[in-house]
């Protein structure tokens, strides 16, 4: 899809949440709310996009369907990684490094979907997570 939003930057990613406004990722923010309005009838969010300019004020932009949950505000790092074997072992890496520390909102977020699963959740803002979820 193709939108007219300005000529102050080459490229933006930004997430849409219904009831929010984008969250900014990377690139310019500056043209994030033209791109988004661009983008209401193609997409029902929760989405995640990427926009860039093309010629003058001309933009691409495509955007991909997102899971996203609320964790609590404390959840430590940005990345987090769990994983759930058939047996019901659990290992969860935080940022990259193992972690013994339970985070129980983290296994409801799979909601019993799988018996065995990896999970990837990406910090968006203090509360809100971009997951991943793919049965093992």
């Amino acid at each position: 899809m193709t939108a007219d939003c300005g000529t102050g930057a080459d490229a933006a990613v930004f997430v849409v949440v219904a009831g929010r406004a984008p969250i900014h990722l990377g690139g310019d923010e500056g043209p994030i709310a033209c791109l988004a309005e661009g983008l209401a009838d193609a997409i029902q969010p929760p989405f995640r996009a990427v926009g860039v300019r093309q010629d003058g004020a001309a933009w691409a932009v495509g955007a991909v369907s997102i899971e996203v949950a609320e964790l609590p505000a404390d959840t430590e790092g940005d990345e987090l990684m769990l994983t759930v074997t058939e047996e019901g072992e659990t290992a969860l890496e935080i940022d990259g490094r193992p972690s013994a520390l339970p985070i129980p909102a983290l296994e409801d977020v799979a909601g019993g979907r799988y018996d065995a699963y990896f999970l990837r959740a990406t910090r968006l803002d203090e509360r809100l997570w971009e997951i991943g979820l793919d049965p093992l």
